[in-house]
């Protein structure tokens, strides 16, 4: 197995654990470490935690997709219809 595939072979498996690790996340247990009567500038620390969780989601989830599309690698060209390819 090349270098690439192997790589793209553990973003695969990094995108299917992604989802199960936010939902660990999310569970009441963990979650319930954040739900004490404390505030950061006036926010709870329970609702700075779901936002913290959430973008990070997000942000894993764009890194991943971004690995796991080779085209999103490779710069798009603009041709015309009729224009032989490149």
């Amino acid at each position: 197995m090349n270098e690439r595939a192997f790589r793209s072979s553990r973003a695969r498996d990094a995108a299917v654990v992604l989802p199960v690790f936010g939902l660990f996340l999310l569970m009441p247990p963990v979650i319930s470490l954040f739900a004490a009567p404390a505030a950061i500038r006036g926010v709870p620390l329970i609702v700075l935690y779901l936002f913290a969780v959430w973008g990070g989601l997000i942000v894993c989830a764009a890194l991943l997709a971004h690995r796991l599309d080779p085209a999103a690698a490779q710069p798009q060209t603009d041709t015309a219809i009729g224009d032989p390819p490149a």
